[in-house]
């Protein structure tokens, strides 16, 4: 049984809902059809139509949130090792993790996006976010027959969740069932029915949403006919509401698609399954039309009612009223002329009040005060020529604007929209060229121009979403897998794709089981090409391509795996060629004929910092040991060696487990558990060593992996010159710094008894322990500094925390 949300280690396979049209068999194949996915789950977007002027279905999401909970400091990176800068929900993952929504998986390190969320573990995430939006959840019974084997937060929130009637009560709760699309659609409405001030819900569960003065019901919003067709029209209503809130936008186009009336031209996939990464956007989407805003003073703008939206809120994302703010804003190409030399507000430029204030970068009477919502609306006459330049900051009567006050930045820009010329495809599976043999892959298509990222097709004037047929083809390989001219039997598989409003649409490739699993080495290459749907004159569209791999034209791969931009004519297609292949039978020995990556060993760390005291530090090490598929080799026998420099009375060189070589479990991978007693910092060198033959007489077949340790010596007693932070443990309440790159670490405890002061941007204020914590978790670039230290918090000790501007 789970027990908490911090304890997942895996990473499980993304199970995305699956979907293909106009099918055709090509050559003789008795194979099974090629199976391609969803375009993908909960962000492909629907089709846009003009609106129409009432609030009614009209195939556009027409309550939508103009501002965000994910802005400032919600959006700082959390580290997440399995999350890239461009993971298509890594926003929305930090901002659930900076509200404390989240904690990540495993040690914390990872999130696992792909990992199927549970009902249980759906509850919790409601039960955080219903705290970030100040709903009282409170406590209470909801009578389910199921839980008692759930971990103790869990049960908590899954009971007042029901009690709070935020969902239904009584019978089986089945805590460990995958939630579905259509479940978690009760979720998030109960959320926002309590958190959102423009979603009601009567007594008897009848749904209706405001926008201004008028309030809809479920007969005037559009909706979904796979949705319709298969849930109970409570449901139903709450899933159009979703759709009309903008927090989802249907997971695949419909087999039937009409633009000028309901249903919309997208499935929602009731059925589906949702995973963390889903799950993160889904909450912030909803999280948007509660008061929730990052700590501090945050600023949006609203280009509909052509106002700046200035936010206060306390430590706990609460709205704070009665905060006087000022809002000053300079044309963009002179941003840099808006403070002197001696740090002052400039007055000789073009800065003006965006507010009623009396004087320009001063608190004065006239300037405006938050509500009751913690929010206070500042008008916006016009944006300058390339853009405008806000700062949004607050104080006390008299106080004056300059270089050193803390204030928030918000730019504003009236730029066209940039239209798309080329289309990026990404996938997720490496830079390796082979995946087994019924795997999936998930690939990403990005609209882009010179410039990267745009949301729009080629023709600036239509914002509609971009369309695309996907056509895959699956053969048998002759000879050369990529020589096209020497291809067997085919299968071959195309459906349309539409971008979101991010410009961006997903698929997934599965590939064929394998036909003849007693020969080893069976391989199939699948050919992807990605064309654009032509104008009503059948001309191709203008867009040209990056592409992955090898092309079906002579330009030549870089070693980097992306590829130079190629123009497309009337005729051309978008091409990558991936081979899925079967493993070798597990009685045969694993080779490598250099030219694709071959097994491999390496070692994990429980951290990459440690804390030498000299008493005998325990901790452990992990090594893992996978095939070129980066599958795990059950059985290989792994041994771990550390060396490096502790201090005089430990040798130099440390063989774990008396060098014996221990074989690895099931899933490739074994824990070493180690002391070491140093007391200065030093660095540790872990080596993990796979011998295949296990004669040791040779090196041929011997594969090694590496990582490191730092182990860090007590901090003095007495107070240093600022050190650079280089990690922090929440858990263990230790923070590890370094005057320069990782030379010489230093450790430091801290405890809720210590005082905690928080410098940012040259204006120093006190801080709680929470605030310290949460402050810290990113900290690159952060600076430390202490006084009164005691080594291990029996007294109190001060520490003031530096942040960069």
């Amino acid at each position: 049984m789970r027990d908490n949300l911090r304890e997942y280690d895996a990473l499980a396979t993304s199970k995305e809902p699956l979907t293909s049209m106009f099918t055709e068999f090509l050559g003789r194949s008795g194979w099974a059809v090629l199976a391609t996915g969803a375009l993908v789950a909960s962000l492909l977007a629907v089709g846009a139509n003009p609106a129409g002027a009432q609030l009614t279905a009209n195939d556009k999401a027409d309550n939508t949130s103009v501002t965000s909970a994910c802005v400032g400091d919600a959006l700082d990176d959390h580290m997440f090792t399995d999350v890239s800068d461009d993971h298509a929900f890594g926003n929305a993952i930090n901002c659930v993790a900076y509200y404390g929504i989240t904690n990540g998986t495993g040690d914390g390190s990872t999130y696992s996006p792909n990992q199927e969320v549970t009902r249980a573990e759906m509850a919790v995430f409601i039960s955080r976010a219903a705290k970030v939006a100040g709903v009282k959840v409170g406590s209470g019974s909801g009578g389910f027959s199921d839980i008692g084997g759930v971990w103790q937060e869990a049960q908590d929130a899954i009971n007042a969740l029901a009690a709070k009637k935020m969902i239904p009560a009584g019978g089986k709760f089945r805590p460990d069932d995958a939630i579905t699309r259509a479940e978690m659609a009760t979720f998030l409405i109960g959320l926002m029915v309590q958190g959102a001030p423009n979603v009601f819900k009567t007594t008897q569960g009848v749904l209706s949403l405001s926008k201004g003065n008028r309030i809809t019901n479920a007969g005037n919003w559009d909706w979904f006919a796979d949705a319709r067709a298969a849930v109970p029209a409570g449901n139903d209503g709450e899933i159009s509401a979703l759709f009309e809130l903008g927090v989802t936008k249907g997971a695949s186009a419909a087999a039937v698609q009409n633009k000028y009336r309901p249903p919309l031209d997208t499935n929602y996939e009731p059925a589906g399954t949702v995973n963390r990464g889903q799950m993160a956007e889904f909450i912030t989407r909803a999280l948007a039309h509660t008061s929730a805003r990052p700590e501090g003073i945050t600023a949006q703008f609203d280009p509909v009612g052509s106002t700046v939206i200035v936010s206060m809120r306390n430590a706990d994302y609460q709205p704070v009223a009665g905060e006087v703010v000022d809002v000053i804003r300079i044309p963009t190409s002179a941003e840099d002329a808006a403070f002197k030399g001696n740090g002052e507000c400039s007055v000789d430029v073009d800065i003006v009040m965006a507010g009623t204030g009396e004087h320009s970068c001063e608190i004065d009477g006239a300037d405006p005060i938050t509500g009751g919502d913690g929010d206070a609306r500042v008008s916006f006459d016009g944006v300058d020529p390339g853009g405008t330049t806000v700062w949004a900051w607050t104080g006390k009567n008299g106080d004056e604007l300059d270089d050193d006050t803390v204030r928030y930045k918000l730019a504003v820009t009236t730029d066209p929209p940039r239209p798309a010329d080329r289309v990026r495809i990404t996938a997720s599976h490496p830079g390796i060229k082979k995946v087994h043999l019924g795997a999936s892959v998930l690939y990403t298509v990005q609209l882009e121009d010179r410039l990267g990222a745009v949301t729009i097709g080629p023709d600036a004037t239509d914002p509609r979403p971009s369309r695309f047929f996907v056509t895959t083809s699956t053969y048998a390989i002759v000879g050369d897998p990529l020589a096209r001219n020497a291809q067997g039997a085919s299968v071959r598989n195309t459906f349309p794709l539409i971008t979101d409003d991010e410009g961006k649409a997903t698929f997934t490739v599965t590939g064929l089981p394998d036909p003849n699993p007693a020969v080893d080495q069976d391989e199939y290459v699948v050919e992807i090409h990605i064309q654009g749907q032509p104008d009503p004159a059948g001309n191709a569209p203008p867009i040209a391509a990056y592409y992955l791999g090898t092309s079906d034209t002579a330009e030549t791969p870089s070693a980097t795996g992306l590829i130079a931009v190629r123009e497309a004519a009337s005729n051309t297609d978008y091409y990558d060629g991936l081979v899925f292949s079967t493993e070798p039978n597990d009685s045969e020995t694993i080779v490598t004929d250099g030219s694709e990556p071959g097994v491999s060993v390496s070692v994990t760390p429980a951290a990459r910092y440690l804390a030498s005291d000299g008493r005998g530090a325990s901790t452990r090490a992990t090594a893992t040991v996978v095939d070129q598929y980066n599958d795990p080799i059950p059985g290989a026998k792994v041994s771990l060696a550390s060396t490096g420099a502790p201090n005089a009375n430990a040798p130099t060189a440390i063989t774990i487990a008396s060098g014996r070589a221990i074989a690895v479990g099931r899933d490739g991978s074994y824990t070493f558990g180690y002391t070491r007693s140093n007391t200065v910092s030093a660095l540790e060198t872990l080596t993990a060593t796979w011998d295949q033959d296990g004669d040791s007489a040779t090196t041929d077949d011997v594969v090694t992996g590496t990582s490191a340790v730092r182990w860090a010596a007590l901090a003095s007693t007495a107070e240093p010159t600022a050190q650079q932070i280089r990690s922090f443990n929440k858990d263990t309440n230790t923070v590890f710094a370094g005057a320069s790159g990782d030379t010489d670490v230093i450790v430091l405890y801290y405890d809720e008894n210590d005082r905690y002061n928080i410098t940012r941007g040259g204006a120093t204020s006190t801080s709680n322990y929470a605030g310290f914590e949460r402050n810290l978790s990113t900290f690159t670039g952060y600076t430390l500094t202490w006084e009164a230290y005691n080594i291990r918090g029996r007294a109190v000790n001060e520490f003031t925390l530096t942040i960069p501007a």
